[in-house]
């Protein structure tokens, strides 16, 4: 049996509107010819980011892309529960992983912070870079998964000076700092509204940092009997989430 030609999503940073015709910026017009092959008469949806997704025919494909717009529909993609996921900078390939899926499972925003036992901290050149490869890491989860907001990326920090910004949490919003050895965990009747998912680097927090975190509003959680590594305790944490509170099931 044949199968359905899957639509062809592209993010693109232009303005957007119905009923008109567009050349895509360099990014976008690379990303649909090259990348995702796409030819003129194929049918194409754009999004900017602004939660509506653009129902697009490709004219010309190529160095320059040419594309007619025709309407645009409201997405519903977009969870339910505002989910922040701060994250201990990972090595690159970890990293890069948690930001595509925390995507993919989303994560409404992502703060990468510094930790006593993460990545030494960059330099500020290689800090820009590292955001903006991140950044695109995030578009194209978002081109992939169907979303049409990318997820809100934060500047790195410390964890120190991320939990100096907060001020006390919300009525229903939760604040959980994952750890191995907590005696917390999540109640499924708990009303939860939005939620801030801390997570250390490989080898842990420190019992000073937890007690930092805890300070600033955040309970010490165990998800389960099981040690699991950074790369892996923020996505299922994520996924419980949604599960109990979210979008999920």
């Amino acid at each position: 049996m044949k199968r359905k030609a899957r639509t062809v999503r592209c993010y693109t940073d232009q303005e957007l509107q119905e009923n008109i015709d567009i050349a895509l910026d360099k990014r976008s017009s690379h990303h649909v010819s090259t990348v995702l092959r796409g030819r003129p008469g194929q049918a194409l949806q754009l999004f900017n980011g602004n939660g509506k997704e653009y129902n697009a025919t490709i004219v010309e494909s190529g160095k320059k892309t040419l594309v007619s717009i025709h309407d645009a529909n409201r997405c519903s993609t977009e969870s339910p529960i505002p989910i922040t996921l701060i994250q201990s900078v990972a090595r690159s390939d970890r990293m890069d992983m948690v930001l595509q899926k925390a995507t993919e499972l989303g994560a409404h925003s992502i703060v990468p912070v510094y930790s006593r036992h993460s990545i030494a901290k960059l330099d500020e050149h290689r800090e820009q870079k590292k955001h903006q490869h991140w950044q695109s890491i995030l578009i194209s989860a978002c081109e992939q998964c169907g979303r049409s907001v990318i997820p809100v990326l934060h500047n790195v920090t410390t964890l120190k000076n991320y939990c100096e910004t907060l001020t006390a949490p919300t009525d229903n919003e939760h604040r959980w700092v994952l750890s191995p050895t907590a005696s917390h965990s999540l109640n499924p009747e708990s009303q939860v509204q939005a939620v801030q998912l801390m997570v250390g680097p490989e080898s842990g927090l420190d019992d000073d940092e937890v007690a930092l975190a805890n300070q600033a509003g955040f309970t010490a959680l165990q998800l389960g009997p099981r040690i699991l590594r950074t790369e892996t305790a923020g996505l299922a944490a994520i996924s419980v989430v949604q599960t109990l509170f979210g979008d999920y099931l």
